[in-house]
């Protein structure tokens, strides 16, 4: 069915009667304004995915992509050591798009709103004159209020950086999606199904902050996610912190998956961990004395931790070379890392 056949307020009727209202919401999508209930700390994220330069529809399906545009964002609000409580979806739609590719998008919204428990409470939805757009802010509430947010500025320097999960990973499926059908077929299934996924549906780590959080939160200095890739956010962190990030590149986690698809299609698997992008794991500032304790406790955990490098003083008058990757004893070169300009 067309847009154009349903019109603006039926489509809104359509999504009320499909979007459930949980905790923390008391009126979604219908009024003028969504409701929330009164929360302690608020804190609030916004990303946007533009076709073209963010997903491609012959790469991934509208389902697989809510699920992953409401991931992005939810994957922000755990690195702060938040919860999401409710999501608003601004779409600009453009003349390919009918109500079956809506429905399924909003299906994927669903999806990531009923396993991270919040609500799709609103948003705006207008026409484009050329490809689709999707923007989501996600308001969200601390998960310890007594300890507050975790922010890039907390990192001191001793400290350990700890990153979670395998890195490269997404990059990974991102080569994969671009190479021709011989060399894709080359790949191992297993790897292969395991590195697309890892693109298309990445994870947030939301339930590890949690833990961390539980476990000992004033161990937990700052944090990050890594979603332009190591380098280039670790960059972020050093800059607010004022130390530079020290990393050890033999210890950087890198899948087996990920090495098998970069010997048969021919990249370099350390480049991809360092300044791939899309992983959405967490980069953590911890406090040394605890590092080990962190490392022990999740090691057989389906997201383990990896102790990758420490924060040291910063360099003299430099405000521009905040991180720096040692390999066999010396200073690697650092590609670029993801950036829109």
């Amino acid at each position: 069915m067309k847009l154009s056949e349903l019109g603006e307020f039926g489509l809104i009727e359509r999504l009320q009667n499909r979007l459930e209202t949980r905790a923390g919401v008391s009126l979604g999508i219908g009024d003028d304004c969504a409701i929330l209930h009164s929360l302690q700390t608020p804190i609030v994220t916004i990303d946007a995915l533009i076709e073209g330069v963010h997903f491609r529809r012959d790469w991934t399906t509208p389902r697989a992509l809510g699920r992953k545009a409401m991931a992005v964002n939810i994957s922000d609000l755990a690195s702060s050591g938040a919860r999401p409580v409710a999501a608003f979806v601004s779409l600009a739609l453009g003349a390919r798009d009918d109500v079956e590719f809506l429905d399924a998008l909003y299906a994927g919204f669903e999806d990531a709103a009923r396993a991270f428990d919040f609500t799709v409470a609103g948003g705006d939805t207008t026409q484009s004159r050329g490809d689709t757009m999707l923007s989501i802010a996600l308001v969200g509430e601390v998960l310890d209020p007594k300890r507050g947010p975790v922010l890039r500025s907390g990192a001191r320097i001793g400290d350990v950086l700890l990153a979670s999960g395998s890195l490269g990973d997404a990059a990974a499926g991102l080569k994969i999606l671009q190479s021709n059908p011989e060399e894709i077929a080359s790949i191992p299934a297993k790897a292969r199904d395991y590195l697309l996924q890892r693109h298309h549906e990445p994870a947030p780590r939301l339930e590890l902050m949690q833990q961390l959080l539980e476990f000992d939160a004033n161990s937990i200095h700052a944090a990050l996610d890594l979603s332009d890739g190591l380098t280039g956010d670790a960059a972020h962190l050093a800059r607010m912190s004022n130390i530079t990030a020290q990393f050890d590149a033999e210890k950087l986690p890198i899948s087996d998956f990920c090495r098998e698809a970069a010997r048969v299609l021919g990249f370099d698997a350390l480049d991809l961990a360092l300044s791939g992008g899309e992983d959405y794991e967490l980069l953590i500032a911890v406090a040394p004395e605890k590092a080990e304790d962190l490392v022990n406790r999740f090691r057989d955990e389906n997201v383990p931790l990896t102790a990758i490098g420490e924060c040291a003083p910063p360099e003299t008058n430099s405000f521009s070379r905040r991180v720096v990757v040692r390999e066999q004893g010396r200073i690697r070169e650092i590609a670029r890392a993801w950036t829109h300009f």
